[in-house]
C-alpha cells in the first residue's frame, strides 16, 4: 500500500468518522492465531533497568501457545522510545524490521493486534529532577502533545482497520510511572494520567476496539515497579498486564469444552430460544458494543474486564446503583448504557414454569 493511498484512506476515515467494523469471531481465527505487537518499551519488554526481556505481550503469546492455538508472533514492531508519530510512519511507510514482510502485510494477516503507545510523547515534555524530586512541565505544550497524539492514534487505528477489517485490536490505557515521587506532585501526574487514558478509550470504543486499562492494578502494588529511577514493569508487573488482556483476549470455548450442566430430574428443564432458562433469571442481556464487566466491592466498582459484541449473558436482576445496572451472577454487574447493552425478557409462561 503506497503513502500516497494511506493518506487517502485516512482522509475519507476521518472525513466520515472513525471506522467500525464487527469483531470477527470466526471459530478459524481463534485456532490460528497470528498476534502482533505494536508499541512502545513496554510492548518490547523492557526491563527496569534496561535490558530486552520478556514483557506483557510475550506473556500473551505465551498464553496463545500453552491454548495451542499460536500460529505465528511478531513483536518486532514494538520499539523502545516509539512514540505515536513512530507508529503511525511505520505504517504509512510500510516499514520492514526483522524477518517479516513489510508491516501493512503482517498486519493484514494479524487475527489479533496489542497497541500501548502515547506515554513516550507526553514523558518528553515532562521535566524531573532527580536531586530534588521535582515535577515540571509546560502545560499548553502538554495540551498540544495531547492534541497530537490523539490525531496520530485515530489515524494508527484507522490505518490498521483499512488494512485489516477483521482485525481484533486492543489498546491499553497507562499506569502511573513516577509513584516513587513525592506525594504532592501525584496529583498533577494522575490528572495527565488520567486525560490520556480517557483518550485512549475514547478512541477505542468509538473504533470499536477493546480497551484495557492497567492504572489501577500497578497503582495496588508499587513492587511492580522496582527502580524508582525507571518507569517500567518488573516481569511479575508485565504478567499482571498480560493477564488484564489475557482476560479479553483468551479464545472462546470450542463446542466440546463447554462443560454441559445436567439439571436434576426432578428440576424443570425450561428452554429460551434454545438455552437453558435458570431458575433465579429474569433476562438476558446480549452485549451490541465494547462495555465494562465490573464487579462491586464496599470501595465501589472494580473492573474486571471488558464484554465484546455477540455476547450474551443471564439476567438476574436490576437495580438504580451505580447509574442503573444488571447483575449477571458472581457478584459482577454491567451498567445499563444505551446502544451498548440490549435486555430481552423470557415469556411469563416461562418464568411461571421455574418456579
Amino acid at each position: 500500500m503506497s503513502r500516497h493511498f494511506v493518506k487517502v484512506l485516512f482522509a475519507f476515515a476521518l472525513l466520515f468518522g472513525m471506522i467500525a467494523q464487527p469483531i470477527a469471531s470466526s471459530a478459524a481465527a481463534e485456532k490460528n492465531v497470528y498476534y502482533v505487537s505494536l508499541g512502545d518499551s513496554l510492548a518490547a519488554g523492557l526491563s527496569p533497568f534496561g535490558e530486552i526481556g520478556k514483557g506483557y505481550t510475550d506473556f500473551i503469546a505465551e498464553n496463545f501457545q500453552s491454548a495451542e492455538v499460536l500460529q505465528t508472533f511478531v513483536r518486532d514492531y514494538a520499539v523502545p522510545g516509539y512514540t505515536t508519530t513512530n507508529v503511525l510512519e511505520d505504517i504509512t511507510n510500510n516499514v520492514t524490521k526483522g524477518e517479516n514482510a513489510g508491516i501493512q502485510a503482517v498486519l493484514s494477516q494479524a487475527t489479533h493486534v496489542t497497541l500501548d503507545v502515547g506515554a513516550n510523547d507526553i514523558l518528553k515534555k515532562i521535566k524531573i529532577d532527580p536531586v530534588n524530586q521535582t515535577v515540571s512541565f509546560d502545560q499548553a505544550e502538554v495540551q498540544q502533545t495531547f492534541a497530537e497524539i490523539q490525531q496520530n492514534l485515530v489515524k494508527i487505528v484507522t490505518a490498521i482497520k483499512t488494512v485489516n477489517p477483521d482485525v481484533k485490536l486492543y489498546i491499553m490505557g497507562y499506569y502511573n510511572p513516577y509513584p516513587h515521587l513525592p506525594a504532592e506532585h501525584q496529583p498533577a501526574l494522575n490528572q495527565l494520567l488520567a486525560s490520556l487514558n480517557s483518550m485512549i478509550e475514547q478512541i477505542a470504543i468509538k473504533s470499536v476496539s477493546t480497551y484495557v486499562p492497567t492504572a489501577d492494578v500497578v497503582a495496588k502494588n508499587i513492587a511492580f515497579l522496582p527502580n524508582p529511577k525507571d518507569i517500567h514493569l518488573s516481569v511479575d508487573g508485565y504478567k499482571a498486564v498480560s493477564e488484564l488482556f489475557w482476560n479479553v483476549m483468551k479464545p472462546a470455548a470450542t463446542e466440546e469444552e463447554v462443560e454441559v450442566e445436567v439439571p436434576a430430574k426432578e428440576a424443570p428443564v425450561v428452554y429460551w430460544d434454545g438455552v437453558i432458562l435458570k431458575k433465579g433469571q429474569i433476562g438476558r442481556l446480549s452485549i451490541q458494543k465494547p462495555i465494562n464487566l465490573w464487579k462491586r466491592t464496599d470501595e465501589g466498582l472494580q473492573f474486571v474486564r471488558v464484554l465484546n459484541p455477540g455476547e450474551k449473558y443471564r439476567v438476574y436482576r436490576y437495580d438504580n446503583e451505580f447509574g442503573g445496572q444488571y447483575s449477571v451472577g458472581e457478584g459482577h454487574y454491567v451498567t445499563k448504557i444505551e446502544g451498548y447493552v440490549s435486555y430481552q425478557t423470557p415469556s411469563k409462561h416461562k418464568l411461571q414454569l421455574l418456579k
